[in-house]
């Protein structure tokens, strides 16, 4: 009796992770006059078959139809259509294939024959990058496209890129063609602009020989994010205090603020940031100036909160009704904005779980330069929930600094020791063109993870940052004509180049050390390398 169950592994043991993989094919690879009217893929494991059938494409796209059936290991690609003679044909099988694990293959197999006496052997090669990440996931799209050119038709090609952003169009018949890369949403081969980015290369047209390989270099690819973090929920601790849940992490500046209006749009009261769950960055807590009470109904706005992308704010909430809870939170440390350091003038702040209402912790701050206590130390200020003491100036070069905060939890002071950045310990990025280029306007943008450094900086030739803490940074550079405007990466339609560009994340400043950054934007002669540690060059005798 016939089964027509799927095979599935036996259980138990470690976690199988390996993915599946093509261990012979039928004909083989490369085969010429060929005949028959199916071709046939074995796999070192059971692959699951769904995924190889939605993953099964035959290029160039010349409307042969197939079907997909299955002998234990081996897929069985039958062909519906006679074949078009001394035509080299791919059968490919997408990267999105799993076994019956969901361990993906992680890279696509291209399996080509003719059915004439010679194969096609030219070949065109690029990588992909993330314009934010570096590396992209593997999957992505590059469809090709034979002259002479009809974006609004089927790809007569497409590749996929692999676990590093390689791409590769291989056993191609000579000719010119134009390669992009879509985000093709629907898997339909085909570019849909209305709802589909899609992003050129750096040449618009490709020359393709026999037995010749092209790369035609890296593209970066862009999604822009402009989908702006919505408040979803709005709940009430008591009738002072706000628990707010945001669709993705926010960030405020000094003057934001949540306005509170009643239920006839009336302005009622004010209320303020305090700081963000630990546990779930997504929550933040606020506190307003008067009282929600349980009678009323209440409709918030918000001011001076974005995302990352800067994208600000939007209320997403019904009005909600008041409290009669009264506010019983005690006044304790949450955290400060010292965790990476502080530079020599600025503020050391220390942040409460609510406004600051209790006058000991002013009163009994002590603060010490070295073992030597300040008496009076007077440069101390309270900003709602915030202790706010600054330097004279600058803080004392050389000089270790102790401050005893009183904590009302705990009833006690705690010593908070902050790591204080001395100008000797300060460093710096030189950023170089590896092709001299001194003329060009280039756009630097140089942040580091906390973003309690970002620079936004215009330059020509070279450039070099200084006064640089000494954590990791990330580097964004593109040349343009204007250097007011945002990178661009190219269009399509009418072809636009992508402006040369360029990103490079954990980039490390030493104390006191200038470091050498060789930087070799997309679109020239020679592409940048995947990020290796001997990449960067440290001058040890260029002291700051």
């Amino acid at each position: 009796m016939n089964s027509c169950a799927t095979p599935v592994a036996p259980t138990g043991g470690p976690p199988d992770r390996e993915p599946p993989q093509i261990i012979g094919t039928t004909p083989d690879v490369g085969t010429i006059n060929f005949s028959d009217d199916e071709v046939r893929f074995e796999f070192s494991k059971f692959p699951d078959r769904a995924s190889v059938r939605q993953n099964v494409t035959i290029e160039p796209n010349i409307g042969i139809r197939y079907e997909v059936n299955f002998r234990r290991k081996t897929a069985i690609v039958e062909f519906q259509d006679e074949l078009p003679e001394n035509t080299t044909i791919l059968v490919k099988l997408g990267a999105e294939i799993s076994d019956t694990r969901n361990n993906e293959m992680g890279s696509s197999f291209d399996m080509a024959f003719s059915t004439g006496p010679v194969i096609d052997t030219g070949e065109i090669t690029a990588r992909l990058r993330d314009a934010d990440k570096e590396t992209v996931e593997s999957g992505e799209r590059v469809f090709l496209f034979r002259e002479p050119v009809d974006y609004t038709e089927g790809a007569n090609y497409v590749a996929q890129s692999d676990t590093s952003g390689e791409i590769s169009f291989s056993y191609l018949r000579e000719g010119t063609y134009s390669a992009i890369w879509v985000d093709d949403l629907n898997r339909d081969r085909s570019w849909n602009p209305d709802r589909e980015q899609a992003q050129p290369f750096h040449s618009e047209r490709i020359e393709v020989e026999q037995g010749e390989e092209v790369n035609i270099g890296t593209i970066y690819i862009q999604r822009p994010d402009t989908l702006s973090p919505r408040l979803e929920g709005v709940g009430l601790l008591s009738e002072e205090r706000l628990r707010m849940r945001i669709s993705e992490e926010v960030f405020w500046e000094d003057g934001a603020i949540f306005s509170i209006r009643d239920s006839l749009g009336e302005a009622y009261t004010t209320g303020y940031p305090l700081y963000k769950d630990v546990s779930d960055p997504n929550i933040l807590l606020a506190q307003v100036e008067d009282p929600l009470t349980e009678e009323m109904e209440y409709r918030v706005e918000t001011e001076g909160f974005a995302d990352r992308s800067e994208n600000t704010l939007r209320v997403d909430v019904d009005p909600f009704q008041g409290s009669a809870e009264p506010d019983t939170t005690l006044l304790r440390i949450i955290t400060s904005n010292a965790d990476s350091g502080l530079f020599p003038d600025e503020s050391f702040e220390i942040i409460y779980s609510k406004f600051i209402d209790d006058e000991a912790v002013t009163d009994s701050l002590l603060v010490f330069e070295g073992d030597q206590r300040v008496d009076e130390y007077e440069f101390v200020d309270t900003i709602r929930n915030r202790l706010v003491i600054s330097p004279d100036g600058e803080w004392d070069n050389g000089t270790r600094y102790r401050f005893d905060v009183w904590d009302p939890d705990f009833e006690e002071r705690r010593t908070l020791e902050p790591d204080i950045w001395r100008r000797n310990q300060l460093g710096g990025i030189e950023f170089l063109p590896a092709d001299g280029d001194t003329s060009t306007t280039t756009r630097l943008r140089l942040f580091d993870e906390d973003r309690k450094v970002e620079i936004d900086t215009v330059f020509t030739g070279s450039v070099e940052i200084d006064r640089l803490p000494p954590v990791e940074y990330t580097a964004k550079l593109y040349r343009t004509e204007d250097a007011g405007e945002p990178w661009n990466p190219g269009t399509v339609d009418p072809f636009r180049a992508p402006d040369p560009y360029f990103v490079r994340s954990g980039i490390p400043v030493r104390e006191g050390f200038t470091s050498e950054l060789e930087v070799e934007f997309s679109g020239e002669s020679a592409e940048m390398e995947p990020l290796s540690p001997d990449d960067l060059e440290i001058d040890l005798n260029q002291e700051n």
